[in-house]
């Protein structure tokens, strides 16, 4: 079963490689190149899942998780941060905002699409 997947990313390498390999595996994939565009498609396109980075112009992802959290339509949608700030600090500022998951780049495939499996397996059974 196909599922939606909204990356925001303002690199646009990373964001066809990321697109890329999603695609690859079956899901319907949409990208936006800031956290602002990224907000208007996850209210219009209700993706099933949101793949963000952190550190963009316009609105940062920490910016996108908090109005998709405040969104009662869409605040159960899983998001996952994709991002080079890796430090404990800046996971600690994530998870605590309330991603489900948070990735460091550059994250392997193999890692990649086990936490986009995993939530949206849990995403399925609810």
């Amino acid at each position: 079963m196909s599922r939606k997947i909204l990356i925001v990313e303002d690199q646009a390498t990373m964001r066809r490689n990321v697109a890329l390999m999603l695609q690859l595996e079956g899901h319907a994939v949409m990208t936006a190149a800031n956290g602002l565009e990224g907000v208007e498609m996850i209210q219009s396109e209700r993706p099933d899942l949101i793949l963000c980075d952190v550190m963009m112009p316009e609105m940062d992802g920490y910016a996108v998780l908090r109005a998709l959290r405040e969104d009662d339509g869409i605040k159960h949608i899983p998001f996952v941060f994709l991002t080079a700030k890796g430090d404990r600090n800046d996971v600690r500022e994530g998870m605590g905002l309330g991603a489900d998951a948070y990735l460091t780049k550059p994250a392997s495939r193999e890692e990649l699409l086990e936490v986009v499996n995993e939530l949206l397996n849990r995403q399925n059974a609810r």
